[in-house]
């Protein structure tokens, strides 16, 4: 028995035959993409350990390496001797591309994807998170001893004082104090004591500076909610220098008190009178506080940016940030970005001001000439 079929079952067969093929074909095409993506991903990842691990950062011109890390190579060749013999080598990443991920997030203020991505560091996220985790406490506790000092030699001393002589006409100045804010994330536990009156959650920082921009102490324990005046009453360094500094002065805002050792300015003083003058003189000679913090934060760029660890982790990066700060003022390492802090005076709540301290001021005010 023949089966005939006619011309219009046989086009109706084809029809159908072509439509299942159509079907089929955007399933393929997504899969054939979804292949592509893939080899290209494994192209990329095998690319780049091959660039991590026959480049070295430190192969980079000078220009580039400050530019990229804030330190220059003998900086960042000192820092990774002194961490080398308490790093266990738990990872293939030589401890060197570790220390530049953590210099470039530190430079950057990135986030992490974005030091993760760095060509010449390359790293992945969850891998950076554990880096920084462990050499940001080390950096702390090997840096911050040498690099952060309130101790200064006579012949620092001494160039301290002809300094702000010199400029400003104001004898016997040791250094400037003064309080600063660093953005950090909503804190898991007792996250209203970080919010500050200027509306955001931060770590508010004392900062005691020289005449050469090197800050002496940094005390960023204290949540955003306390105020400066608060900070220094507690800090160690007015401790020290309450004992220690004999006949010099700390200059600081109308937030501090007047003491025997620190000069603030005079309240209400009338233009044209020796206070007046005195006060232009010490708003002249504080500028430097703001200068000093401004070139900490462009420096490290991380400082600009808001601090995502919980506040302890938070001032352990501020405290390596100031020691490498202090390191890179002493080697003249350049940076070309600046940002001016700005300095919220508070005036200071009504309290009996020494009288030696009055004294003091009175002398030197009356001593500047018109």
């Amino acid at each position: 028995m023949f089966l005939i079929v006619s011309d219009k079952q046989k086009q109706l067969t084809d029809l159908v035959v072509v439509l299942r093929k159509l079907i089929k074909m955007p399933f393929i095409f997504s899969i054939a993409c979804f292949e592509a993506k893939r080899r290209q991903k494994v192209r990329d990842l095998r690319r780049s350990r091959h660039l991590r691990c026959n480049t070295s950062v430190l192969s980079l011109s000078d220009e580039r390496f400050v530019k990229s890390f804030r330190i220059d190579k003998h900086t960042f060749k000192m820092i990774l001797e002194k961490v080398k013999p308490h790093l266990r080598v738990t990872s293939t990443l030589s401890h060197s591309t570790q220390l530049a991920a953590v210099m470039r997030y530190l430079a950057t203020g990135c986030h992490q994807w974005a030091v993760a991505k760095d060509h010449h560091i390359n790293v992945g996220r969850s891998t950076f998170g554990k880096i920084i985790h462990r050499f940001i406490p080390l950096m702390q506790n090997l840096l911050c001893g040498d690099g952060i000092s309130l101790h200064m030699d006579n012949h620092q001393v001494q160039q301290s004082h002809d300094y702000f002589l010199a400029k400003f006409q104001l004898p016997r100045i040791f250094a400037c104090v003064d309080g600063t804010h660093f953005r950090i994330v909503k804190p898991v536990q007792n996250h209203f004591v970080f919010y500050n009156s200027k509306g955001f959650y931060s770590m508010n920082a004392m900062v005691l500076c020289n005449y050469n921009m090197e800050i002496l102490a940094i005390d960023a324990t204290h949540p955003g909610s306390c105020n400066d005046s608060f900070i220094w009453n507690y800090s160690s360094a007015k401790e020290y220098l309450s004992k220690n500094l004999n006949d010099k002065f700390v200059l600081a805002d109308s937030g501090y008190a007047l003491e025997t050792f620190v000069l603030t300015p005079y309240k209400s003083a009338e233009i044209g009178t020796h206070q007046h003058r005195f006060n232009v003189k010490h708003a002249e000679a504080r500028q430097i506080m703001g200068r000093t913090i401004g070139e900490l934060k462009s420096r490290f760029r991380c400082l600009q940016r808001t601090l995502t660890y919980q506040p302890i982790f938070c001032c352990q990066i501020i405290n390596v940030c100031c020691a490498l700060h202090n390191i890179c003022r002493r080697r003249n390492v350049p940076i070309t970005e600046t940002t001016e802090n700005e300095f919220e005076e508070t005036e200071f709540e009504e309290t009996e001001f020494e009288d030696t301290g009055s004294y003091l001021r009175d002398e030197i005010a009356l001593a500047i000439p018109h």
